[in-house]
């Protein structure tokens, strides 16, 4: 589970973390977020990504290495020109709308493996 742990919020509950190559080159391509089953896709290392191919718009959220909020984009539509961000080490996608709606901000520590108890 992802979790945002200034909102004290769930980001993401079925994230799926793109290690693998192939999973890395597809990314969102062909897929959509289910409800529970995948509501994010993780890239680690990654701080920079495209939509290419893609049919759904996208909120991202870019992680620094001690997992901080070092950049966000809303609604990131689909044919769309790479979007960076040089500070960050790890990428979060989501469905459009969700930065809005958890109100994630900059500077934001999110916990990317996080448990219910």
């Amino acid at each position: 589970m992802i979790y945002d742990l200034e909102k004290k919020c769930c980001v993401a509950r079925f994230p799926f973390t793109a290690v693998r190559l192939k999973h890395r080159l597809r990314g969102m391509i062909g897929r959509h977020f289910e409800e529970g089953k995948l509501d994010a896709m993780v890239f680690p290392r990654c701080n920079a990504v495209h939509s290419m191919w893609m049919r759904i718009p996208l909120d991202l959220i870019f992680l620094d290495k001690a997992n901080r909020v070092a950049g966000l984009k809303q609604d990131f539509r689909p044919w769309g020109l790479p979007v960076c961000c040089a500070k960050a080490e790890t990428t979060i996608e989501l469905p459009a709308g969700k930065i809005a709606a958890l109100n994630i901000e900059m500077g934001d520590y999110i916990d990317l493996n996080a448990d219910l108890s």
